[in-house]
């Protein structure tokens, strides 16, 4: 059991400042209990505990996150899609563009030249991995794709793993289709037009969904036979997404 110890014994141990103190703090103490007790007895037992629950803030601040985190990565998620897929759209007319001027200087005919054009552009956005890469590469045309590669890897910018560049090359091939040309004339000028189909993989949302299957279908059947075993993307097409390059400039070939 407690005992009381007398107040001047504790003013000799502690000091009378340090046992005023204590005073203080014990009738503030005294003085509010009997009032918590009255206002539970007012409202009904139990009561006050309930205010406290209500009242008790432990936790809100995880709560919050927990609501609203999934949100926000969500919403960052849908803009970095959305902003590699504006990135894929404006190189896509790049191709476009320098098809369209391989075309202006070897004709609409030389059709290895202008897909090479057209895949070296996207390559840069393609995965570094193929085992089947100089095998593709063979199939579409290039008659030497290690010798092709090691050309673009001495180009500033291309730096790095040959075989890397390989992989690159052959996946941005796969999904870039062969160039289409319409060569007008603007006034006394002659001009080419070029449009490139390109297929985007999607990184973080399957927006494929949205626009369908028919466009990756149709691109698939257009590409060679030969190829198409390799075209492993036609069978994930809600990760990918049609993209389409335009380009015009002026033509001299003929």
């Amino acid at each position: 059991m407690l005992r009381a110890v007398p107040a001047s014994t504790l003013v000799v141990r502690f000091g009378s400042r340090v046992v005023a103190r204590l005073a203080r703090c014990a009738s503030g103490f005294t003085s509010a209990f009997p009032a918590r007790v009255r206002a539970e007895d007012e409202r009904g037992p139990g009561s006050t505990r309930v205010g406290c629950l209500l009242r008790n803030t432990d936790g809100q601040a995880l709560l919050e996150v927990v609501i609203v985190f999934p949100v926000l990565m969500i919403f960052i998620l849908v803009i970095m899609e959305l902003s590699m897929l504006y990135n894929a759209k404006q190189l896509a007319n790049y191709s476009a563009f320098c098809a369209a001027r391989t075309a202006a200087v070897y004709g609409t005919s030389a059709t290895t030249k202008t897909q090479l054009a057209a895949a070296l552009v996207m390559s840069s956005i393609n995965s570094a991995t193929n085992v089947n890469a100089n095998e593709i590469l063979l199939d579409y045309g290039l008659t030497n794709p290690t010798q092709t590669v090691a050309a673009l890897c001495s180009i500033p910018g291309f730096q790095g793993d040959n075989a890397k560049w390989l992989a690159r090359l052959a996946n941005a091939y796969l999904r870039t289709g062969a160039p289409t040309f319409a060569i007008g004339t603007y006034g006394t000028r002659k001009n080419v037009t070029a449009n490139v189909t390109y297929i985007y993989r999607c990184s973080f949302w399957p927006f494929g969904t949205v626009w369908g299957s028919a466009g990756i279908n149709a691109y698939y059947n257009s590409l060679p036979a030969i190829v198409k075993p390799f075209a492993t993307f036609v069978s994930s097409w809600r990760w990918n997404i049609t993209i389409h390059g335009r380009a015009v400039t002026d033509y001299w070939a003929g």
